[in-house]
């Protein structure tokens, strides 16, 4: 009879590797379903709108009106002002001269005393044809490179040509042809006034001679039609436009007198826009623009 008591206890430890594994594997299901889960973080709150700016309201471009063209008057005005600290002997002031970039329009009257056969020294004149079938318009820049006032200038300053219009009569404002005069004449008259106040275009060496008119004149011929005379009229205009451009050290104007006993010499350093003749009443009859 075979004795078994020796296998009993192998059956008990062969029992005891499932039994264990089983309470692990529970254990292990208890704790993964009895474990708190883990809470998923909350959303985050929505991010406020973004402030709205105040919308900023630009100004209005500022709108910088062209400053008026000078007239006769002020022209005159500047000129009397300038000659008279000439004459003082006053330092020009060194601050930027404001006429400078300024516009001007100047009526000259010519034609005042009706045609000239020989025009001397007129700058602006006309001639009428004998028979009286046209009449020319002649207005004559001046060459002015060789005034004392241009040849004193500083060499490094000197234009190469200058050129310009001599303002008749500038001891008045006013552009019409002057009212005829009953007066006696002097037993010993005196000669007319020379020329004392002028806009002059200085040209510097290379410049372009496209503007230059180099003793050419501005003339125009006015002709009548077939069978028609034309008849002296009481006057014509000459009209120039244009800007001042100043002297090369800055000055609008410069002034010099022989001596302190000659009127000053005056000349605005300009640039001509336009050149015109017009009738006494102010019909166009030719303009040159450049």
């Amino acid at each position: 009879m075979a004795d078994n008591r020796s296998g009993r206890p192998r059956r008990n430890l062969d029992l005891i590797a499932p039994v264990t594994i089983g309470l692990v594997v529970a254990a292990i299901l208890a704790w993964a379903i009895l474990r708190p889960t883990e809470k998923a973080p909350a959303p985050a709150p929505p991010a406020p709108p973004p402030k709205a700016e105040p919308a900023v309201i630009q100004p209005p471009p500022k709108i910088v009106e062209p400053e008026p063209t000078l007239t006769r008057a002020e022209i005159i005005a500047a000129s009397q002002a300038a000659a008279s600290a000439y004459a003082a002997g006053e330092a020009p002031d060194e601050a930027k001269d404001p006429l400078v970039g300024r516009a001007f329009a100047l009526r000259i009257p010519f034609g005042c005393d009706g045609p000239q056969v020989q025009p001397g020294g007129a700058q602006a004149y006309y001639e009428l044809d004998p028979k009286g079938r046209s009449i020319r318009l002649i207005a004559r820049p001046g060459t002015w490179s060789q005034l004392p006032l241009i040849q004193g200038l500083p060499a490094a300053e000197r234009p190469e040509n200058v050129e310009g219009f001599w303002i008749p009569r500038p001891w008045t404002s006013a552009d019409i042809c002057p009212p005829p005069r009953d007066q006696v004449a002097p037993a010993s008259p005196t000669p007319p006034a020379g020329p004392t106040l002028g806009l002059a275009r200085l040209f510097d060496a290379g410049a372009s001679r496209v503007a230059q008119r180099r003793s050419r004149p501005y003339d125009y011929v006015v002709k009548a039609e077939d069978g028609v005379v034309l008849t002296p009229p009481e006057g014509f205009e000459l009209e120039i436009q244009g800007r001042i451009t100043g002297f090369p050290d800055g000055r609008a104007i410069r002034c010099w007198s022989e001596s302190a006993d000659h009127r000053p010499i005056c000349l605005f350093a300009v640039t001509f826009d336009r050149v015109a003749f017009e009738g006494h009443d102010g019909a166009l009859i030719s303009e040159w623009k450049d």
